[in-house]
């Protein structure tokens, strides 16, 4: 019986090398679909858990803060908050939007800065009792601002979009006097804002009925005046407004 002919050395070293390349081949695949699916598994732990704890490398952050926080005026926020801030950025896409419209930044006017960020205990339940930082950003052209409300640890507690408006706002305590459901100066159930846009300011305060914030009006001596009747004194109509919070 005839044996099978021998395959010459060269042909033999030719198919090792083949084989081998596969091999190689096969691991880069194999390791290469592995990271891909590690990937997209993190990218989307990080997207569910964004808006409760922020994920932002030391280096990043470092970086993200000097583009953000670009005058004097900020060194105040501590830096914990300030992490809560730039992760506000992130994730409203505020460093890259897709429109130009929608870029928001915090003020870079000195004597503005100062009237953009507050902190309070706003909803009464403060996280490691340390209070909650509210702040304003603008739009490039300025015409249009946003309310934000974070906790210590950079939870979104409140959110609202003020459109052709600037405002500018400072807390008060719990306890202090505002106008509330009635043209009576009542004490604040918890600490609060006060919202001063151009023609009229608003108190923001904490319901724990609903669980929501109320945001309220309040009066003017003007204002009071005209719901009063034609004998009231406009001496006392500005009294009340004195005593409101300003």
């Amino acid at each position: 019986m005839n044996s099978s002919p021998e395959l010459p050395k060269k042909s033999k070293k030719k198919w090792v090398i083949i084989s081998i390349s596969l091999v190689i081949l096969l691991l880069i695949a194999f390791s290469f679909l592995y990271n891909w699916q590690r990937y997209f598994a993190e990218d989307e732990t990080m997207q569910a858990d964004a808006y409760a704890t922020p994920i932002i490398a030391i280096e990043n952050f470092e970086y993200l803060k000097t583009i953000t926080f670009k005058v004097r005026e900020y060194d105040e926020i501590p830096d914990e908050y300030k992490r809560g801030i730039v992760q506000t950025f992130i994730n409203n896409k505020f460093y890259e939007p897709e429109d130009v419209s929608e870029k928001f930044h915090l003020t870079n006017i000195k004597d503005r800065a100062k009237k953009v960020f507050t902190f309070g205990n706003f909803t009464g339940q403060s996280e490691e009792n340390k209070p909650d930082l509210a702040f304003l950003v603008e739009n490039e052209d300025s015409s249009s601002s946003i309310l934000f409300i974070i906790s210590s640890t950079g939870d979104l507690l409140f959110k609202k979009r003020y459109d052709g408006e600037l405002p500018v706002i400072n807390s008060f305590e719990k306890g202090s006097k505002i106008f509330m459901d009635s043209s009576e100066l009542q004490p604040s159930p918890e600490d609060g804002l006060i919202i001063k846009f151009k023609y009229q300011k608003n108190a923001l305060v904490y319901d724990t009925r609903t669980k929501n914030f109320e945001e309220l009006h309040q009066y003017t001596a003007e204002e009071l005046n005209d719901m009063k009747n034609p004998h009231y004194d406009e001496e006392d109509a500005s009294d009340a407004e004195n005593d409101s919070i300003q």
